[in-house]
C-alpha cells in the first residue's frame, strides 16, 4: 500500500505533458498486444476439403467433324448417247450391281469408254507387277540374309587365322555392308504390301470409272430408287454441264438418280491431333451429338484411322472415321458432329479432385487433413477425366484431402484464397467440399 501511495504521489508531482506521454504509451502497448492476439486468431488458415469417395471415371477425347456418308447414294454416269432400255422405275428396290439402264454410246461416249477400259487394264497390270515385285524382294531378303551369315562366319574366324589388321578391317567392313543391305531389302519388302494395296485401290477406281463410262448403268448400292430421270429415247449427252466446253464434258459425270438405304450405317469424319491419335484405336466406343438433332445423343465406334495424317499450315491432323450404331433417315453429308471417344473407363474406384494432386519430383502427392493436422501423403494414380483422378494406393475411402486454402484478416474485408498446390494436375474439384479451420 505504501508503494502504491508513493507512486500516486510521484505521479501527481509529474508535469502534465509527461502524464500525457505515459498515457499514450500505455494505450499504444495495450492496442498492440490486443490486436496481435486478435489477428493471430483471425489469420488461422481455413481449408476447403473433399472426401475420398468411390465413383465412376470415364476418360474421353473430344473432337469434331462432319457426316461423311449419309443414307443416300447417287447414281453417276459419264456416258453420252441415247437411252435404249430402262429396267427400273422410281420406288423400285434395287440390289447393288443390278442393271438400271442401257445407252447406245455416241462417238464421244465410245472414246471415253475405250479410254476408261485402257486405264483399267493398265491398273490391272500394275497390280500384277506389284505382286511380282514382292516375290522378287522376298528373294533379295533371303539372299541378303545369306550374305550376312557368310560375313558373320568370316568375322567369327578372325582369331583362328593369322590376318593382318587391314584384312581384319576388310572382313568387319564386309559384315557391316551386308547388314545394311539386309536392312534395306527388308524395308523394301515390308513396303511391298502397301504398294500392292495402292495398286489394288487404283484398280478399283479404274473399274469404277469404266463402269461410269460404259453403255450399261449399274446400281452402285442396294436400296430404294428415287429421283430417277432416265426414259427410253432420251439423250444423256451434256446433261452434267450444258454450258461447258467439249473438253470438260469428256471428263464430266452426271447424277441420274438416288438410291436410299434407311438401314445404311452412317459414318462421320473427324480429325485427331498428334497427342490424341496415339491413344485412339479402332473399336473404341464413341458418343456423338449433332447440331441438327440437339435433343439426341448417338453412339458409335471408331472404324478406321488414317495414320499417314494431313498437314495444313504446319499442323498435322489424322482423319478418323466413326461409324454410328444407329442413325436417322434425315442425316445428310456434311452435317456437323461432335464426338467423345472413350479411351478408358472404370467403375466404383476411389477418386479425388485432379486439382488437389501435385507432382513432387516424379511422385504424386496430396495433402490430408486428419485430427486437425495437415500431412503430405504419397499416392499412386490411375485414369483421369480431368475433373477427377483415380487413386490406386495411398488413400482410403473417407479420407479428407485439402483442395485449397484461404485466410481472412479482420483488418480488411478481403479474403485470400489459394489452391493447396501450385502447378497441380489441373481439372475441376469434386462437389461437396467443406471449409475447415485449424484455428483453436
Amino acid at each position: 500500500m505504501k508503494l502504491l501511495k508513493t507512486i500516486k504521489e510521484k505521479h501527481r508531482s509529474l508535469p502534465l505533458f509527461i502524464k500525457v506521454i505515459i498515457l499514450i504509451l500505455v494505450i499504444g502497448l495495450a492496442y498492440f498486444f490486443i490486436n496481435k492476439l486478435f489477428l493471430s486468431k483471425s489469420s488461422a488458415p481455413e481449408y476447403k476439403t473433399s472426401q475420398v469417395t468411390k465413383t465412376n471415371i470415364v476418360n474421353t477425347i473430344s473432337t469434331s467433324g462432319s457426316i461423311s456418308s449419309g443414307s443416300n447414294t447417287s447414281i453417276y454416269t459419264s456416258a453420252s448417247g441415247q437411252v435404249t432400255k430402262v429396267y427400273v422405275k422410281n420406288g423400285d428396290t434395287v440390289k447393288q450391281g443390278q442393271k438400271i439402264a442401257e445407252i447406245k454410246l455416241d462417238q464421244d461416249g465410245q472414246k471415253k469408254s475405250t479410254s476408261a477400259w485402257a486405264s483399267y487394264l493398265s491398273a490391272k497390270n500394275a497390280v500384277t507387277s506389284a505382286e511380282q515385285n514382292k516375290l522378287s524382294l522376298e528373294n533379295q531378303v533371303d539372299s541378303a540374309k545369306k550374305s550376312v551369315m557368310d560375313a558373320q562366319n568370316s568375322v567369327d574366324k578372325i582369331n583362328d587365322k593369322s590376318y593382318s589388321d587391314l584384312e581384319k578391317q576388310s572382313i568387319q567392313s564386309t559384315l557391316t555392308i551386308n547388314q545394311k543391305s539386309q536392312t534395306i531389302a527388308e524395308q523394301k519388302y515390308n513396303s511391298a504390301d502397301s504398294a500392292i494395296a495402292v495398286a489394288k485401290a487404283q484398280l478399283s477406281s479404274a473399274w469404277y470409272s469404266y463402269q461410269q463410262s460404259s453403255a450399261t448403268i449399274y446400281a452402285p448400292a442396294a436400296g430404294v430408287l428415287s429421283n430417277f430421270a432416265l426414259t427410253t429415247g432420251m439423250s444423256v449427252a451434256n446433261l452434267a454441264s450444258s454450258s461447258s466446253s467439249s473438253s470438260s464434258n469428256s471428263d464430266s459425270t452426271q447424277s441420274v438418280g438416288i438410291i436410299t438405304n434407311p438401314k445404311n450405317q452412317i459414318t462421320a469424319s473427324v480429325s485427331l491431333t498428334e497427342i490424341d491419335v496415339v491413344k485412339v484405336k479402332p473399336g473404341q466406343k464413341v458418343t456423338l451429338t449433332m447440331d441438327a438433332f440437339a435433343d439426341k445423343t448417338f453412339t458409335g465406334q471408331v472404324l478406321a484411322i488414317n495414320t499417314n495424317g494431313q498437314s495444313t499450315s504446319g499442323v498435322t491432323t489424322y482423319p478418323t472415321i466413326i461409324v454410328f450404331d444407329s442413325s436417322l433417315p434425315n442425316m445428310y453429308p456434311n452435317m456437323s458432329v461432335t464426338a467423345n471417344i472413350i479411351i478408358d473407363s472404370k467403375t466404383d474406384v476411389l477418386a479425388v479432385p485432379s486439382a488437389s494432386i501435385q507432382n513432387n519430383n516424379g511422385q504424386s502427392v496430396v495433402k490430408v487433413l486428419k485430427d486437425n493436422q495437415v500431412s503430405e501423403v504419397n499416392i499412386e494414380t490411375g485414369i483421369s477425366d480431368n475433373a477427377q483422378t483415380e487413386i490406386t494406393s495411398g488413400l482410403s475411402e473417407g479420407d479428407i484431402i485439402i483442395t485449397s486454402t484461404s485466410t481472412t484478416k479482420n483488418t480488411s474485408t478481403t479474403t485470400s484464397t489459394t489452391s493447396v498446390f501450385s502447378g497441380s494436375m489441373g481439372g475441376g474439384a469434386m462437389g461437396g467440399g467443406a471449409v475447415r479451420s485449424t484455428g483453436r
